[in-house]
């Protein structure tokens, strides 16, 4: 199916929606972990290490960035006693990462904060609109998921002033047109644990 003018508008709708969300997550992550003065990107580390990320090339990977720039973002976990390296069990020469139990609580602490002030928010909406949400959600992950599979070159990259920059290493993508009715992922559950 074809773009048209229709879902172009909300592809653009969507758009608008990043830097409000980025801005109220940031505010929210350094409000909610202010004790341990904790960044997204550290918060994000937390996530990925306690969803099974367990090194730093896991990560980059899982970010899409470079190794270097984890590591800064490990060691600093690492100083404050939220992460720990420790022995891989089935290779001694490499390190795995490990969150701390300061850096589990500290993790759930604020995901449980993003996700508690998104609930109270969406309570005020009608159950038409809460399933209106959950349809539009579905298709944002398969949506989403379909853009990913067919962007197999794009990397970002950071600067020094921790903002992405995007790269297109083998050019644009190509490949099949988006096939939104493919199925539906399951959607993640907040607070999961994989």
């Amino acid at each position: 199916m074809a773009a048209t003018a229709e879902t172009r508008e909300q592809a653009r709708q969507i758009l608008a929606l990043l830097p409000p969300l980025r801005h109220w997550i940031t505010a929210r992550v350094q409000l909610a972990g202010a004790d341990l003065d904790l960044s997204v990107r550290q918060y994000a580390a937390l996530r990925g290490i306690g969803e099974g990320a367990a090194s730093p090339v896991e990560l980059a990977r899982l970010w899409r960035v470079t190794p270097a720039v984890i590591t800064g973002i490990v060691d600093r976990l690492e100083k404050r006693g939220l992460v720990r390296r420790e022995s891989d069990p089935h290779d001694r020469r490499r390190q795995r990462l490990a969150l701390t139990e300061t850096g589990r609580a500290a993790s759930e602490d604020v995901e449980r904060a993003l996700a508690n002030d998104l609930a109270t928010q969406l309570g005020a909406a009608s159950p038409a609109e809460l399933d209106a949400l959950g349809q539009a959600i579905a298709l944002l992950h398969r949506t989403f998921a379909a853009l990913e599979a067919r962007t197999p070159g794009l990397t970002v990259c950071c600067t020094e002033d921790d903002l992405p920059v995007w790269s297109e290493d083998d050019g644009p993508a190509t490949g099949p047109p988006l096939d939104l009715d493919a199925g539906t992922p399951p959607a993640p559950t907040i607070g999961a644990r994989a």
